[in-house]
Parts: C-alpha cells; sequence; structure tokens
C-alpha cells in the first residue's frame, strides 16, 4: 500500500470525503499543508483541523453536505474540537451571535480581516463553541462589516444635536496614498460627549486650504449639518479655523527642544544612555548602584 493511500486511510473525519491531498515531487508522501475539493479543485489552507474544510463545504458545496453520510461509530467518552456531533447553521441565532461578537472584537480592537484565518483564534473559537464555523475573510469585507454600517443610525443621532464640532486629519498611509479623516463631537441629552467618524475619503489634491475646505462643505452637506454651525479643528495649516491646543503644545516643545541649550543638554544625555544601552556590564553597574 502506498504511503499516499495509507495517509489518506488514516483520516477519520467524514470532511475527507470531500477533500484530498496532493503527492508530493517524487511520490515522497503527501503535502498536508493545502487540502484540495474534490469538487471544486480548491485549495484551502490545512493547520490539522478541520474547521476551514468544513467552512469551505458549508458556503460552496451545501448540496454536498446534504447527502447522508454514513455514521461512524466512536467512543463517547472522547470528544475532540473537530469530532463535534454537529456544526451549527450560519443562520442560527446563536450563530449570528457568535459572529456580532467576532465583528464586535474587529471593529472595536481595530484588528486586521486576517485575524478570522489566525490558528490561534480559530483554536480559541473552538474551545468556547466547537459548534461554530468561523467567517472567511471575504465575508468579513464584503459582507458582515458593510451590513453593520448604518449612516441613518448616526445621521439621527446627529439630527438631536443643536451644535456639533468637526475634527478633521490628513494623513499618507504606507503605499503613499493620501487621506482626511472627518469627526464629529457633540454633546447628548444625557451630558456625555458623542463621537463618530463620519468619513475618510482619499484626496488626491494637495492639502492647501481651499481644497481642505471644499472637502468638509461636501462633508457637511452629505451628513445634513451645514445648518447646525459646525466648529471645525484642524491642524495649524493656513485656513481660518480653530487651532488644535495639542498640536500648538507640540509645536511649540519642538521649536524648544531645538534651541541651542536645550539640544547640547539632550545631546549629553543621549550619549550617556548610549554608553549605558550599549554596554551590558555598565547597565549591570548602574542598576546596582
Amino acid at each position: 500500500m502506498s504511503k499516499i493511500l495509507e495517509a489518506l486511510l488514516s483520516l477519520k473525519a467524514d470532511v475527507w470525503t470531500h477533500f484530498g491531498f496532493k503527492a508530493k515531487e517524487g511520490n515522497q508522501g503527501i503535502d498536508k499543508t493545502n487540502a484540495i475539493c474534490k469538487h471544486c479543485q480548491t485549495s484551502i489552507r490545512y493547520t490539522g483541523n478541520t474547521t476551514n474544510l468544513r467552512a469551505h463545504l458549508q458556503r460552496h458545496h451545501a448540496d454536498k453536505l446534504a447527502s447522508p453520510q454514513p455514521k461512524k461509530t466512536r467512543d463517547p467518552t472522547q470528544t475532540t474540537l473537530d469530532n463535534a456531533t454537529s456544526k451549527l447553521p450560519s443562520n442560527s441565532v446563536r450563530a449570528q451571535k457568535v459572529t456580532e461578537s467576532v465583528l464586535h472584537y474587529i471593529c472595536k480592537g481595530l484588528c486586521p480581516y486576517s485575524v478570522v484565518e489566525n490558528t490561534g483564534f480559530h483554536f480559541m473559537i473552538n474551545t468556547l463553541d466547537p459548534r461554530y464555523v468561523i467567517p472567511t475573510r471575504s465575508y468579513m469585507t464584503d459582507k458582515a462589516v458593510p451590513r453593520i454600517y448604518d449612516k441613518d443610525n448616526v445621521m439621527s443621532a446627529l439630527s438631536s444635536a443643536p451644535r456639533v464640532a468637526l475634527t478633521c486629519d490628513g494623513w499618507t498611509s504606507r503605499a503613499t496614498e493620501a487621506f482626511v479623516t472627518i469627526t464629529c463631537h457633540y454633546v447628548d441629552e444625557e451630558w456625555e460627549l458623542m463621537s463618530h467618524v463620519l468619513q475618510t475619503r482619499a484626496m488626491y489634491e494637495s492639502h492647501t486650504g481651499s481644497n481642505i475646505a471644499e472637502l468638509l462643505k461636501a462633508a457637511l452637506e452629505e451628513w445634513d449639518l451645514v445648518s447646525k454651525d459646525p466648529a471645525i479643528v484642524t491642524d495649524n495649516g493656513g485656513m481660518l479655523h480653530f487651532r488644535c491646543f495639542a498640536h500648538t503644545l507640540n509645536l511649540a516643545s519642538q521649536r524648544a527642544l531645538k534651541l541651542p541649550a536645550v539640544a547640547r543638554l539632550l545631546g549629553r544625555v543621549r550619549r550617556i544612555s548610549t554608553f549605558f544601552k550599549r554596554s551590558t556590564t555598565a547597565s549591570h553597574v548602574l542598576r546596582q548602584k
């Protein structure tokens, strides 16, 4: 019996009726890093459990799962995460509640969508509820997150505020693309400060006062905030606005650090710090003293 056949026979889970592995070059066993779907030939990452494989079947080959599978006998006292009796349907109340909590974790924690593909994240979710099928990264990006974006809800909240303030900041991504983010702030009826990020838009023009003013004007009209006489806070660019106190304080401190006397003092501090940082012996003596 070949090594490939022996390896396949050792896979007991029913999901393996729909998946297989490719042989390594020279018939030196099989490559278990990716499982190949027998129905569409898609390569699915295999990390030692069948969660990704089952998710693929449920999303793309549900009709195949509907066909009865031969029952397997197993010791009921030996239960693992992968051989749980059943999986939760994606439209079940429990599955939707868990998916909502995952979305909350990603959005509030500013986590990348790729977290749903992380092995540690899979282990944690499987431990909490082995029946739950973790959605794919593309599902989170294209469907789940856009679905919870509720612009009408934000506009309704803003309509109750008599006055609002906007903060505006321009920034550049690692891909050298310029963006401007606009955030709205107001005090609600309970005297609590509320904030909403209204938009982050690409800005291909130079960040001059007139260009930023046009962008802010369009945002005010889009969010129906023109009548609320908004106050606008930006950085210290050359335009009529409320200057940001934190940014002004930062500019003042940066200018102070460039004074000759301060610069000389900082140079001495850096040299002393560098000496102890580069010498483990000196660092040890310093801690003793």
